[in-house]
């Protein structure tokens, strides 16, 4: 620990070993101390850096979302398929890391990613509105099935004979297949939606004036 005391902090380095330490022990376990203690410091030196300890639970989850798969614009990927992609990556990531990722819930995807995934919404021909309309639906579904999956879907945890009936079907599902069927409903009501717009005769995309009929 003294070798790694001497070497000089960073933000970066206070963030990533906060990261270590509750995919470690849990985000109950996390305190400034306890991650002086990580680093080899005091607990006074890391407020150099990080000026309170929301500002490092925020750090925390820049960190990784740093690690999102979310195609560059421009990206000859369909946009059906730069959505999937975007947010498999979301759900892998909170595999990789449920504790850090139940920080989620009470904060936003990172400025970037999320208009990048904006913009492969925006691809698709909807307009400004509904391509929020659909981002947001997209990150709330992909949030709630993340967290139910780390902390145990309701008719998995229940008792009760149902639930014993449910038991054996529930223990044989493909978490990624049950994930892309509600990941695939979405994104068949945005193509409804586009579709049924052009067959209107309908511009690719609407003006601000025109939020409520998308």
């Amino acid at each position: 620990m003294g070798e790694v005391g001497r070497r000089p902090l960073s933000r970066r380095r206070i963030l990533e070993a906060a990261v270590e330490l509750v995919d470690r022990e849990g985000l109950g376990a996390l305190s400034m101390r306890k991650l002086g203690r990580e680093l080899g410091v005091e607990a006074m030196s890391l407020y150099n850096h990080v000026p309170n300890k929301e500002a490092l639970l925020g750090g925390m989850v820049e960190v990784l979302i740093e690690g999102l798969e979310v195609p560059p614009g421009g990206s000859p990927t369909s946009w059906e398929d730069g959505v999937r992609g975007a947010f498999r990556s979301y759900l892998k990531l909170a595999r990789a890391h449920p504790e850090v990722f139940q920080l989620f819930a009470t904060r936003p995807l990172g400025t970037g990613e999320a208009l990048r995934i904006f913009e492969i919404l925006r691809s698709a021909g909807l307009g400004m509105v509904p391509a929020l309309h659909a981002f947001r639906t997209l990150s709330s579904y992909t949030i709630g099935y993340a967290l139910a999956e780390i902390r145990g879907f309701p008719l998995e945890l229940e008792g009760g004979p149902r639930a014993l009936e449910l038991t054996p079907p529930l223990k044989d599902l493909d978490r990624d297949a049950q994930f892309d069927y509600g990941l695939d409903l979405i994104i068949s009501g945005l193509r409804q939606k586009l579709d049924g717009r052009e067959e209107k005769g309908d511009p690719p995309r609407r003006s601000r004036r025109e939020p409520n009929q998308e």
